[in-house]
């Protein structure tokens, strides 16, 4: 009886014991959680007040052809970081003039006039995905020295379906928005689709790539816009720390002597993972509900340089090939294929992009290939002239 007694007079104590050493344990552990969140903060705050700010766009986007197009001083005007896709547009820009083009943006990266919220109920919303083409590039064309000279209705095909949709159809609410960004490849339109579609809910997905697509970098982007769920958190605290960012840069500075001989520059998207990646968001959007029509890369001629012509037809050869498989509308305008070459000069700026008449023309093709495929949602259907 008396070890008993004993026993059961200790473990009251015994208990009390154990909860006071949880309780230290605890309270050590929040401690240290404490000070290591005071270092890390004191430590961004200095290297905010004491050193240059690292753009995190100079850090992501690594080729040297990439950042040609968007990361050098002169091109990264309207462009930012993006910890998945590498960069995207600024927001909220105001009639900006970049490259001899003039383009607003909205607070969600994309070039509109207005917000993309939520789709209101009885909508219409197709989504233009796609590159520099769908954007707009230089469309309208202005002189940075003139920035307000120029005309108010040469529009991006997006803009132009939009209007033309709208005035046929009084009292219906119809949104095309421009998802797309100069330099995307197919591999960035997927990554950005499956990111995105939830939220814009599209009734329509019309998609083009192409000629990034077929340009050639030091590195492929499933090497250089890698989307494995680590990589883009890492690259999440480059664009929101940066004390982050200059480690970064430091070590990449140390690492950089130690580079072996130049890598040979490839397609940045292969022809078979090219396929793959517009078989993959056709794919995406039809298991979304919406319909698909894809549209083929303009190229003006053979003659400019041969080599890249060649990619660009068996590009699309190939393309034109598995969307008939699958069954999903392709269209293919003629005048601004090679084919049609010299006399689609007309609508062409330059060799890749088409000029403010090559996007009426595409507005007026899509608008044709509505109601041939099935595509007008009860829609009136404008007839346009290029």
């Amino acid at each position: 009886m008396k070890n008993t007694t004993t026993i059961s007079e200790e473990r009251p104590a015994q208990l009390a014991k154990r909860v006071i050493s949880t309780r230290r344990k605890i309270a050590y552990t929040l401690v240290l959680y404490l000070c290591l969140i005071a270092v890390l903060a004191s430590l961004e705050a200095g290297t905010r007040l004491f050193l240059k700010p690292v753009s995190s766009l100079e850090l992501f986007v690594n080729t040297p052809q990439q950042k040609l197009q968007v990361a050098n001083e002169k091109q990264s005007t309207i462009f930012e970081g993006d910890p998945l896709l590498l960069w995207r547009l600024r927001p909220n820009l105001d009639h900006a003039v970049w490259d001899f083009t003039v383009l607003s943006t909205n607070a969600q990266h994309y070039r509109s006039d207005y917000p993309i919220g939520r789709k209101a109920p009885g909508a219409i919303r197709i989504v233009c995905l796609g590159d520099s083409v769908t954007f707009g590039y230089r469309v309208p064309v202005v002189w940075p020295d003139k920035p307000d000279d120029y005309n108010r209705e040469w529009l991006p095909f997006p803009m132009l379906l939009e209007k033309q949709l709208r005035g046929a159809n009084a009292g219906r609410t119809i949104e095309a928005i421009t998802m797309a960004v100069p330099g995307y490849t197919s591999h960035q339109g997927l990554a950005w689709l499956r990111r995105d579609i939830d939220a814009l809910q599209p009734d329509l997905l019309i998609v083009s790539f192409g000629w990034n697509d077929v340009s050639f970098s030091d590195a492929p982007d499933r090497e250089a816009i890698r989307t494995d769920w680590y990589v883009v958190a890492t690259r999440w605290l480059i664009d929101h720390s940066q004390a982050f960012a200059h480690a970064t840069r430091w070590l990449r500075a140390r690492s950089s002597s130690t580079q072996g001989p130049a890598p040979r520059p490839v397609p940045r998207v292969s022809d078979t993972e090219f396929v793959s990646n517009m078989r993959s968001i056709t794919s995406l959007a039809r298991g979304h509900g919406a319909k698909v029509l894809v549209m083929a890369a303009p190229y003006r001629d053979l003659q400019t340089n041969p080599p890249e012509a060649r990619l660009m037809t068996h590009y699309r050869d190939s393309l034109r090939t598995a969307m008939q498989q699958d069954h999903v509308p392709f269209l293919v305008i003629l005048e601004l294929t090679e084919a049609a070459h010299p006399s689609n000069e007309g609508w062409f700026g330059e060799l890749i992009h088409p000029n403010h008449m090559g996007h009426r023309l595409i507005a007026s093709e899509l608008l044709k290939s509505f109601p041939r495929y099935g595509l007008q949602e009860g829609l009136s259907i404008p007839q346009m002239t290029p």
